[in-house]
């Protein structure tokens, strides 16, 4: 009876439609909010579906509940006055929530307003919101700029001469934001400059971070945020990214140059993308197919005993780090000294060094064009490389005699000199892509692939031999050396692997004092 004298008798009556109206709306206002917000508000969206429900279960079973006793009425008119109640409780809640965050959106618009150029604009360039410290510089009311087009509110001063560095015009960039959804993606941020002119003629630029709106996938406009620089500061920033430009290009310069220049053996190891790049030196000592090698290819060609010690390396490098391995060539085994340091960039990470190659088929370093040419193993795997071609190449066995006696006489330094001096001939003369071997101290092995250096070859030995006797001028004196030559081609014999052996045995005949001649071709001998 008490509760009947607090509550209207006729507000106890009511449909249950009223309830269920009430409670579907604060459903809807509730799943609006989370879209907005981008989170779910787990209780106030469970409780706004279970009072639906209740609701929607009264007016399902109104009929039967009023032509049931007088209890289960009474139940369904308490029940629906708490529907009632509590979406009354949700509602002032819900707003309370929004009012909450529209207080934090005036003070971060508040701190952007008094600190930062911002202006907030809808899909169509149009203000809805501009700090005062921009509409203060574009000598505008905040006001009177809400609803206008951005380009236009800027005009108001200056004249719009470019953007982004590129000369255009009002009339031009509103072109290229007329259909900005179709260019800009959701999460992006951009940088945009707009080129300004005052009456003047003072050259500024307003720069800005650019942040797209997207709603539900559909673009709602953008905010700018960013700042004013006048001429001075942008000769300034020119002079100083000119500067670093210049210093840039002298450093990348001197890289390059000892890149190219050095002798040693140089690569950088990409621990990101898992690549190696390795300079020309080491991609023939190791025998390389390029200078970028996939780093699990390199590793795959350590000698397995190596590589637990190599891996507990490289995991533990905190800087520098030494370490020998040996490496497979494809033809043998070598050892290689692998020194470096980790460097740190951004996100990349590599290590960068130099690798000794400790190569017992190669010779002492001369300094001189010996240095250059490939060891027996190297000629080996070109020879089976050509010989899969299937196209036919001569194979020139030669030897540069009197070297020894040179050497005792005036020094191993000339003695390389007029080893390199020959070497370097028939290599500029004959060869193509550096295909010309080392086998041994004085002999060495040329593959000629290209068919009129064949026959200027068999010309210039028929020409009274010229190209074999070496000679010099030392301090008036000259110094001789003969050369014998043997030479073969793969289709000499039905088996091309012969060729080789049958430049060589050329050579010896070539050699031998009772032959008439210091050179030999094997079609002509066999």
């Amino acid at each position: 009876m008490m509760i009947m004298e607090i509550v209207p008798l006729d507000y106890l009556n009511q449909s249950p439609i009223i309830p269920l109206a009430l409670s579907a709306l604060i459903t809807f206002i509730i799943i609006m909010q989370c879209f907005a917000k981008h989170m779910i508000f787990k209780v106030r969206l469970l409780l706004s579906f279970l009072l639906t429900f209740a609701a929607a279960l009264c007016l399902f079973f109104h009929k039967e509940i009023q032509s049931s006793t007088d209890l289960w009425i009474n139940f369904e008119r308490f029940g629906l006055v708490g529907i009632d109640i509590l979406v009354c409780i949700l509602f002032f809640t819900t707003i309370d929530l929004s009012l909450s965050n529209e207080k934090l959106h005036k003070i971060l618009t508040k701190s952007l307003d008094e600190t930062k150029y911002f202006v907030l604009l809808d899909k169509k360039d149009r203000v809805k919101e501009i700090s005062t410290l921009l509409a203060r510089d574009i000598d505008i009311k905040p006001e009177n700029a809400i609803r206008k087009n951005f380009f236009d509110v800027i005009e108001n001063k200056y004249r719009i001469v470019g953007l982004n560095g590129e000369e255009s015009s009002k009339k031009y960039i509103k072109k290229y934001f007329e259909h900005y959804e179709r260019k800009v993606k959701e999460g992006e941020n951009n940088n945009l400059e707009i080129n300004i002119l005052d009456d003047n003629a003072r050259h500024d630029a307003l720069y800005f971070n650019e942040s797209p709106i997207f709603s539900r996938g559909k673009y709602k406009g953008r905010i700018l945020i960013g700042d004013k620089k006048n001429e001075e500061t942008l000769v300034g920033m020119e002079k100083e990214l000119s500067d670093k430009n210049s210093e840039l290009d002298l450093i990348r310069s001197r890289f390059l140059t000892i890149l190219y220049k050095t002798s040693d053996g140089i690569f950088f190891n990409n621990l990101n993308d898992k690549s190696i790049w390795f300079n020309d030196i080491l991609v023939k000592r190791l025998c390389l197919n390029g200078n970028t090698v996939d780093s699990n290819d390199f590793y795959a060609n350590i000698h397995p005993d190596d590589m637990p010690l190599y891996k507990d390396v490289l995991n533990g490098i905190e800087e520098d780090y030494s370490i020998t391995y040996r490496y497979n060539t494809g033809a043998y085994y070598v050892y290689v000294k692998e020194q470096g340091n980790k460097v740190i960039s951004g996100n990349t990470i590599e290590l960068c060094g130099t690798m000794s190659v400790i190569d017992n088929y190669r010779y002492e370093k001369t300094d001189t064009a010996l240095d250059s040419v490939g060891s027996e193993p190297e000629m080996l795997a070109r020879f089976k490389a050509l010989q899969a071609n299937d196209s036919v190449f001569q194979v020139v066995y030669f030897r540069v005699a009197s070297i020894p006696e040179i050497n005792e006489k005036y020094g191993r330094g000339i003695g390389n000199m007029m080893l390199s001096e020959y070497v370097n001939f028939f290599k500029q003369t004959f060869v193509v892509d550096n295909y010309i071997y080392r086998t041994s101290g004085l002999e060495f092995v040329a593959f000629i692939t290209n068919y009129n250096k064949m026959e200027m070859l068999k010309s210039q030995l028929r020409n009274d031999e010229q190209i074999l006797h070496a000679s010099a001028n030392l301090a008036g004196e000259k110094i001789n050396t003969e050369i014998y030559m043997g030479i073969s081609y793969s289709n000499d014999t039905p088996n091309p692997n012969d060729a080789l052996s049958n430049a060589k045995n050329s050579l010896k005949i070539a050699a031998n004092d009772n032959y008439s001649s210091s050179y030999a071709y094997f079609k002509d001998i066999r």
